[in-house]
Order: C-alpha cells, then sequence, then structure tokens
C-alpha cells in the first residue's frame, strides 16, 4: 500500500527546522498507522485461511463477516491517519519501517527532507524521484542551501 502525496496546488514546503519541529505531530500517526497496518495484515491473514475453510464449516461465514467489518474499521482508520500526514504536509511513503518525506527547496529545485520512524531527527534529504534508497545527510551544505520557507503553492 502507498500513499499519493497532496496535490501540488496545496503543496507546502518545509525549512529544516519546522520539519523537525512537526516530529512531535508525525511521530505518534506514524506508530499508529505502523500498529493498525499489522492488524489490517492479520486481519487478512485469518480472512483468507477461514474463506478456505469456509466450505467445511459454514458457521465461519459469521466471522468471517465480523472480520471483514473490523478490516473496513482498521482501514478507515488509516485513510485518516494519513489524511492527518496530508494537512500537516508530509508525505507517508511505506507501512513496512514508516517513512515519510517532507517537501523542501534544495539549489532550486524540489527535493524531499526524508524521515523513518525510530529515528531521532530528520537527517536526510533525496530527489523527489530518488527514493528512500537515495538518501543523503543533511549536511552543512544542504543548510546553507536549502530554502524551504513555510510557502504554500495557490
Amino acid at each position: 500500500m502507498h500513499t499519493s502525496p497532496p496535490p501540488m496546488s496545496s503543496q507546502k514546503f518545509f525549512s529544516i527546522e519546522r520539519a523537525q519541529s512537526s516530529l512531535v505531530l508525525v511521530r505518534p500517526i506514524v506508530k499508529e498507522l505502523l500498529e493498525r497496518h499489522k492488524q489490517l495484515v492479520v486481519l487478512q491473514n485469518d480472512i483468507a485461511r477461514m474463506e478456505i475453510k469456509l466450505e467445511e464449516d459454514e458457521s465461519l461465514e459469521h466471522v468471517i463477516d465480523s472480520n471483514y467489518e473490523a478490516m473496513n474499521m482498521v482501514l478507515d482508520r488509516i485513510a485518516h491517519n494519513i489524511e492527518e500526514l496530508h494537512t500537516i504536509g508530509c508525505i507517508f511513503k511505506d507501512f513496512q519501517v514508516g517513512i515519510v518525506d517532507f517537501p523542501t527547496h534544495f539549489e532550486s529545485r524540489d527535493v524531499y527532507l526524508c524521515w523513518q520512524f525510530g529515528e531521532n531527527a530528520i537527517g536526510h534529504w533525496h530527489e523527489m524521484e530518488g527514493g528512500f534508497k537515495g538518501r543523503n545527510l543533511i549536511n552543512d551544505s544542504f543548510q546553507v542551501n536549502s530554502s524551504g520557507a513555510e510557502t504554500i503553492l495557490a
């Protein structure tokens, strides 16, 4: 499951400091997303196992229906969490390890500040198309040449 970034017309650009300070909001949302995703996987696996056994035991139909209801509630909560992150202005990228990107500017181009759940601070950035594998350390040059002024495009 991959999430889409907010439309460019509402894209917020972060300074490093603002992205760092937003982690106080982002961390608990990402923690919940990772927990909810684990719940979703368990429910999906349970449903798949029970649907195979349904031919032998029709009483499982009620349990399967209950699991589908629970799965829909988890999916609704995941969608709500992702919308919370989009409202903050960041983009959730990964349900396995909790990667979040924060749009910023560096040397006259748009790039992402990159944070992974469990990291104490935002210490990396990457090109828009580069992804997590293309992460670079935020160094003095990046700090001097980035201008992630808090702007929202109209």
